[in-house]
């Protein structure tokens, strides 16, 4: 599923195949164009030559004393999906995410409750970052080892050499506990929010905390806000 959304040619594909328009050995060709597309994002990976897996996240959460638990479902890559596949009678908070790159190729993960509403412009300006843009396909690969429709703080730990910085929506610590992807959009992991803050921590990633304002502005906690291992003084 990873391959026919962020491939160009999967979605030639897709829609040509539902019109009739390609013949068995063009599909086969485009199926390989596809998969060739894939590998060049592999190639592309900077911080190491694997990027951690489902497996690796788990066994990080629980050498750090991060408790958590997982469950399957079928891919999921919108807020829609989500809402119609999770559970119901669970509590804790959803997210969405956003991976953001400024002019100067400078890296944001943000992570705001599935129901705020984003300002990129009132976004960047809080962050210090001028004009933000969503980052492509390719440098979400380089750069977190995921694929669109996978994005989640838990991506964090293959940024080894601290490129992304890491913005999480106020709102969301009001909730005892968070759903997030373990770098797969067919499972979601549950774990207290503060286990997630102290998950970004651990792997360098310090969280800036944004406040979203009726307005559309955003603002951002100062580090006076800040414990020294980055999580956010009670209030």
């Amino acid at each position: 599923m990873g391959i026919k959304l962020s491939c160009f040619y999967g979605k030639m594909l897709s829609t040509s195949v539902a019109v009739g328009r390609l013949s068995k050995p063009d599909y086969i060709a485009v199926r390989v164009l596809c998969l060739t597309e894939m590998t060049s994002l592999t190639d592309q990976l900077d911080n190491g030559p694997v990027p951690a897996d489902s497996e690796k996240v788990f066994f990080f959460l629980e050498k750090h004393g991060l408790s958590s638990t997982t469950r399957d479902h079928p891919p999921m890559f919108t807020v829609t999906d989500s809402q119609a596949l999770r559970p119901s009678g669970v509590s804790g908070g959803y997210t969405k995410n956003f991976f953001l790159r400024n002019k100067k190729k400078t890296m944001w993960l943000v992570t705001c409750d599935e129901n705020q509403s984003v300002d990129l412009r009132h976004l960047g300006t809080a962050l210090g970052a001028g004009r933000l843009s969503f980052a492509s396909p390719e440098r979400l690969m380089r750069f977190l080892g995921i694929t669109t429709g996978a994005v989640s703080p838990l991506a964090l730990i293959n940024d080894v050499t601290h490129k992304v910085h890491f913005a999480i929506d106020r709102s969301l610590l009001r909730h005892d506990q968070l759903h997030v992807h373990p770098l797969v959009n067919t499972l979601t992991t549950t774990l207290p929010t503060i286990g997630l803050v102290q998950f970004a921590i651990k792997t360098g990633h310090p969280p800036d905390y944004l406040t979203f304002n009726h307005d559309g502005s955003v603002t951002i906690d100062t580090s006076s806000n800040k414990m020294p291992d980055g999580r956010l003084k009670a209030t």
